[in-house]
């Protein structure tokens, strides 16, 4: 009898098991699977998005959703955010899907190579530097619990700017045998700090033990910018300080033309590169205002010499998808060029996010002259139907043909370009 039972219901658990796994392989469920957490819709556009036959809907404003087969589709109205409510088996409520309805965005796309020369709020903190007094080795900044990566932003209560104001404030401390006290501003919080200057038989002057440094500079691409305000943004990520990798908050700074000279190929494990020399600024001229997580953003002079300036939109993170696109990039002196690319995989996103879309280059002429991906190459604007879609961002340093991309979306709603 017991051994008859638990045959039985070894039977219904195996017949339980196999039912499930046919259910999760049904063609429903799998719709169902890929039900959107949220989406974005253009003003005056529709959105297709994959849907279940097994779940009904309503929502408010009136009629702004149809269903057509194993598709949602969702017209844009008017701006603002409504509900979608979802009932599974059309009686069981499910859960809702909130929609977004966006004011078209249109920019210029970019491309250009430009150098960009920022002064950072603060000084960050790049390395120890022992000094040597008396025969033996002593760091007193180390000791005051000052760490590599943070940003010194006070002198002695005042606001710091340049290193030279530093150097001027060790110096009248050490003479004066007193400490210098420093604000400094950690991964977390901010802290105070007081260092006593030691005098250096090396070098002869008063030190506290740290280098620092007090800008950026480098060579990066225009994403794009605004034909009426010529507001612009770049790069696709953030300006770091090199050690945390945290993004460094710009105190001023600018932009200019850079002739692009020379490449170096990126082959596996070895990240290519640009080699760029800055320019007059009669080609792209400007300041940066903002350092953010998609890049800088700013103001240009002038409208990059020989553009036409023809706006397109910019793409909702739902309009992105696998396929064919392109890239627009400077290789060779100042002149644009596009690329071949094709994106292999996009990230859903209802809130902002560096890693967007990933893509693969198929061009055999920046395959052959740069390896794929390189460095100076970030905020290359990446176009597909006619749309700004993402700027790009890193290289898989594997494999350099790889890269992937930030959503143009993202870049252009910082809150800096409002």
């Amino acid at each position: 009898m017991g051994q008859r039972f638990w045959t039985r219901r070894r039977v219904i658990g195996l017949v339980g098991a196999a039912l499930t796994v046919a259910a999760g392989l049904s063609k429903p469920v799998q719709k169902l699977a890929a039900l959107p957490d949220a989406v974005m819709v253009p003003q005056g556009q529709r959105i297709t998005v994959p849907w279940s036959s097994w779940i009904s809907l309503s929502a408010a404003p009136a009629d702004p959703v149809s269903i057509s087969g194993n598709a949602a589709s969702i017209h844009g109205v008017s701006p603002g955010r409504f509900i979608i409510r979802t009932r599974l088996l059309g009686w069981l409520p499910w859960r809702q899907v909130p929609v977004e309805v966006t004011k078209p965005l249109y920019e210029v796309p970019g491309g250009e190579s430009m150098g960009v020369l920022v002064n950072t709020k603060g000084l960050v903190v790049t390395q120890y530097a022992p000094i040597l007094t008396r025969g033996r080795w002593t760091d007193p900044a180390e000791l005051a619990g000052i760490d590599k990566g943070d940003i010194i932003v006070q002198i002695n209560h005042r606001p710091v700017y340049a290193d030279s104001a530093l150097e001027r404030a060790v110096q009248s401390a050490g003479r004066k045998h007193q400490d210098v006290e420093l604000g400094v501003q950690g991964s977390r919080s901010f802290h105070i700090r007081r260092v006593r200057p030691i005098w250096s038989n090396q070098h002869f002057r008063w030190q506290i033990g740290v280098l620092v440094q007090d800008g950026a500079s480098g060579v990066g691409t225009l994403t794009f910018y605004n034909p009426g305000t010529l507001q612009y943004a770049a790069l696709g990520h953030s300006i770091t300080d090199g050690l945390t990798r945290a993004p460094v908050e710009v105190h001023s700074g600018r932009v200019t033309g850079a002739d692009i000279v020379g490449v170096i190929s990126g082959t596996a494990n070895t990240p290519g590169q640009k080699i760029g020399v800055l320019t007059t600024g009669a080609d792209v001229q400007g300041t940066v205002i903002h350092n953010g997580v998609f890049g800088i953003t700013g103001h240009l002079n002038h409208r990059p010499s020989g553009k036409k300036g023809v706006p397109l939109p910019v793409a909702l993170p739902d309009q992105v998808h696998p396929g064919p696109a392109t890239i627009v990039t400077v290789l060779h002196g100042q002149r644009t060029a596009s690329y071949a690319v094709r994106i292999l995989k996009t990230y859903p996103q209802w809130v902002p996010h560096t890693k967007g879309l990933l893509f693969e280059v198929d061009d055999s002429r920046l395959l052959q002259e740069a390896g794929g991906v390189i460095q100076g190459m970030s905020g290359s604007p990446i176009i597909q139907n006619g749309r700004i879609v993402g700027a790009v961002t890193h290289v898989l340093i594997n494999r350099p043909s790889l890269g992937y991309g930030c959503y143009a979306y993202w870049m252009a709603k910082q809150k800096s370009l409002a």
